[in-house]
């Protein structure tokens, strides 16, 4: 019989399969201040130090936060908290912190107080500072938890409006908070003046809230509309739509008028609009009007000039369709209505309507005005203490494929095509680090647009590095995603190593168009590591990548022919990563990489070659893959990094990346070998494997002291806590010394004292 021959099967598409939860939690509550009430001491959870931010909305009359604090702190429930104001350095700079400025501050104050992963920032204040505390937080070691204490309507209902995300508007900027928690001081909210804009929006989208308000002294109407924001988050999730009604015409508001004054006008545009294309009734928008003059709403025609409404109309999000309003519905409630751009600039120009007085009242309102003439009851007190509110879980996709492809620079290449909506926009940002490498990436762009694929492009040059890898190139990214509109349906293309992808990546983060990336990296470091995780940032202070999220991109698509680009410190900083993942998970790459590193030094395109960069690439997918976020802080991939970030920073970079990694290597699997997780024969193999690459097992900046500081002060807080230090077993299998106590500043010596004899050069 003829031999029958088996074709082993392809191997499945490399991906990274995760997905992060998200969570949004509205407590409303009495007497939050009390010491026996429990609810801000849960809030805080395993937290044993707070920063605490606050502003002049907070109280007026003292604070109760600190109070509240300091007996927490007696009874051994905290360590430490630290309190500042939400506004400080304002006097230093002129002007108030706008943007990613003042995430900065929140950011640095953070750091002042020395609070590590398991920590958390808590917002005393107003909207704004809510806002940016979120923000904040969410970018702080990538993740830290964040309360929100709230005592004033418009910032509950800003909390609702955003939701999941934390949103500063003016800036431009937003951010998915993992877990977020608003506390509203119910007897706060009850004692602060009405704010009028807030309780339209509400009125606007509940009707029993509206009736109330129109038959009602408005200063009695506040616990009302409390209850109408829990009713309404069973209608609607936070965060949900309906909750922006008339938030898109705000650039059209008259600019005499203030903030909230300026909301306000767009809800009540917002219902006129509505009644204009016949979907709200006279009647609701004359009950909302009365309301606004009750409320003494300082309010301009909801009319638009001509000329005004045709350039915004032009210039509205969604190309050249028809434009998506949230309007008012007449049963409470919002809709999403799309209109024609020539209907829609003719009916926000046309000249104000009067709408008749309203019809008989329907539904609960009916039956009120059956019973009396006179206000209706209002909302019983509860008692002190008691809490309500409501919670939100949503899982957030953060799967995507990484690809081995040929030429992907070419102008005729298809490696984009899947990934590119039709007559999409794009911004491509590119590292200029070959003299060609722009004018490449504009052919390449120039093709796709020829053949149809998107509609225009912007190509903008950036060159990163670990003293430029801050937050002045992430907001140079901002703006230009901002001046250009880019939206959801356009595209974001980095182009160049691992440091430009971490700003471009935290740029897309923060970006509120939430335009998606995608990545083209062009070192072996970008291919193996940074382009295949989903962490991004930027340095702060000399701390590295104290700012970042986790955000992944649309896809990484990486073409082997970069590596004949880059010089060979480059190509052996790419190896230290791969031998990274070889020796605490893949025996079998570790004996690739032995025999075939003279290739990957030689940039030679070969299937060994491809072999080292596709396990490499695989091994770090399984391990992201299975704890994406880093909820277990114990994560082989930090091989090598826990001293390598330290040496980076007291060289002052100038040791690349993977060469500190590299030391980093050698320092904690020497520890291993003093502490039995790793014998000296696999110890001896990698020492001599890094070498025959070319990379430093030492270099002066070992200083012994100052690493073992940097172990307490940066990784540890780091890591809740616990050293979780990353060692080899054996090649292949990675261990964890999780606590300090395991080793000493005396052991760290020792190591330092080895390696440095080994770096030395042979007496002749």
């Amino acid at each position: 019989m003829p031999e029958v021959v088996t074709t082993p099967p392809a191997p499945a598409p490399a991906a990274l399969r995760a997905t992060m939860t998200a969570g949004f939690r509205l407590d409303l509550v009495r007497d939050l201040f009390a010491p026996d009430n429990p609810v801000l001491a849960d809030a805080w959870g395993p937290a044993r130090r707070l920063l605490v931010v606050h502003d002049e909305v907070a109280a007026p009359g003292g604070d109760p936060l600190i109070g509240y604090l300091r007996v927490a702190q007696d009874r051994g429930e905290l360590d430490d908290f630290h309190v500042v104001d939400a506004q400080a350095g304002a006097a230093d700079v002129g002007h108030r912190r706008a943007g990613v400025d003042a995430c900065g501050y929140v950011v640095e104050a953070a750091v002042k107080a020395q609070l590590g992963r398991r920590d958390a920032v808590v917002a005393f204040g107003g909207e704004r500072t809510g806002r940016l505390v979120a923000v904040a937080a969410a970018s702080f070691r990538r993740h830290t938890a964040a309360v929100r204490v709230h005592r004033d309507l418009a910032a509950v209902v800003g909390c609702l409006r955003d939701g999941l995300r934390a949103t500063l508007p003016e800036e431009g900027i937003t951010a998915l908070a993992r877990r977020t928690h608003v506390i509203v001081d119910e007897d706060g909210v009850l004692t602060h003046p009405v704010e009028p804009a807030a309780l339209l929006a509400l009125a606007a989208l509940d009707r029993r809230l509206l009736d109330r308000l129109g038959r009602a002294d408005p200063d009695t109407c506040q616990r009302d509309a409390l209850t109408a924001v829990l009713r309404l988050c069973r209608r609607f999730r936070p965060g949900h739509p309906a909750w922006r009604i008339g938030e898109a015409l705000l650039p059209l508001a008259p600019a005499a008028l203030t903030g909230p004054q300026r909301r306000a006008w767009s809800v009540l545009t917002a219902a006129r609009v509505a009644h204009r294309l016949g979907r709200l009734p006279a009647a609701a928008v004359h009950a909302l009007d009365g309301v606004a003059e009750k409320l003494a709403v300082q309010r301009a025609e909801a009319v638009v000039d001509a000329s005004t409404a045709r350039r915004w109309v032009a210039n509205a999000p969604s190309g050249d369709g028809p434009v998506t309003l949230m309007l008012p519905t007449p049963d409470g409630g919002g809709e999403p209505v799309t209109v024609d751009r020539a209907v829609l600039a003719r009916v926000l120009s046309a000249g104000p309507d009067r709408p008749g007085p309203p019809g008989p009242p329907t539904g609960p309102a009916r039956r009120r005005v059956a019973r009396a003439d006179g206000p209706t009851t209002p909302t019983p007190r509860r008692g002190a203490g008691t809490v309500r509110g409501t919670q939100l879980r949503v899982d957030v996709p953060a799967t995507f494929p990484v690809r081995l492809v040929d030429d992907v620079l070419a102008p005729a290449t298809a490696a984009l095509t899947d990934l590119l909506p039709e007559r999409c926009q794009v911004l491509a940002v590119v590292d200029p680090y070959a003299p060609d490498q722009v004018d490449r990436v504009q052919r390449l762009l120039a093709g796709y647009r020829d053949r149809g694929y998107l509609a225009r492009f912007t190509v903008l040059p950036v060159v990163a590095t670990e003293h430029t890898k801050n937050l002045t190139q992430v907001t140079t990214v901002l703006r230009v995603a901002e001046g250009l509109g880019l939206g959801a349906d356009d595209r974001v293309l980095v182009v160049g190593g691992g440091t430009l992808m971490d700003v471009v990546g935290y740029a897309a983060y923060l970006y509120r168009g939430q335009t998606p990336y995608i990545r083209i990296p062009t070192t072996l470091v970008g291919m193996v590591d940074a382009g295949v995780g989903l962490k991004v940032g930027v340095n702060l202070n000399g701390h590295k990548n104290l700012l970042g999220a986790y955000h992944p991109p649309l896809a990484c698509l990486c073409d082997p022919a970069f590596l004949r680009t880059l010089a060979p410190a480059e190509l052996r900083c790419g190896l230290a990563e791969v031998i990274k993942m070889a020796v605490v998970c893949d025996a079998e790459l570790f004996d690739l990489v032995e025999r075939h590193h003279g290739d990957v030094l030689a940039a030679h395109d070969t299937p060994q070659v491809r072999e080292i960069i596709d396990r490499a690439t695989r091994a770090m997918l399984r391990e992201l893959s299975a704890n994406p976020v880093e909820e277990d802080l114990r994560r082989l991939p930090d091989f090598g990094h826990e001293f390598g970030h330290a040496l980076e920073s007291m060289s002052g970079y100038r040791l690349r990346h993977g060469e500190a990694v590299a030391i980093g290597m050698a320092l904690s699997s020497h520890l291993a070998l003093r502490t039995g997780h790793l014998g000296r024969v696999d110890l001896d193999r990698l020492l001599t494997l890094l070498r025959r690459t070319g990379l430093a097992l030492w270099n002066p900046v070992c200083d012994p002291a100052v690493l073992w500081d940097r172990l307490h002060g940066e990784v540890m807080p780091h890591k809740a806590g616990r050293l979780h230090l990353v060692v080899p077993r054996r090649i292949g299998v990675g261990d964890f010394i999780d606590s300090i106590d395991e080793i000493s500043a005396h052991l760290v010596a020792e190591a330092c004292a080895e390696l440095a004899a080994l770096a030395r050069p042979p007496v002749r």
